[in-house]
């Protein structure tokens, strides 16, 4: 009895690799072919350029609403 379990589980095991090598291959074979110079048509070949992004400054009026908010941002911390 105990044969034929690991008889059983050696045969699903095989199955599974044979399932797992062969079933991709098919996928592969199924693909529409490379252009000759191996690029894929549907991927760009040129990346987008980078963004550059450059800070921008800011006008006496925001830095000083920022310090005013830093200053009450500390109030409330030393009153708890």
């Amino acid at each position: 009895m105990v044969e034929f379990v690991v008889g059983i589980v050696v045969g699903a095991s095989a199955a599974a690799l044979l399932m797992i090598l062969i079933g991709p291959s098919r996928r592969v074979r199924a693909e529409p072919p490379l252009s000759r110079d191996g690029q894929d048509p549907e991927q760009p070949t040129i990346p987008p350029p980078p963004r550059v992004d450059h800070p921008r400054q800011y006008s006496a009026h925001e830095l000083a609403a920022l310090q005013r908010l830093g200053q009450e941002e500390q109030q409330r911390r030393r009153k708890r």
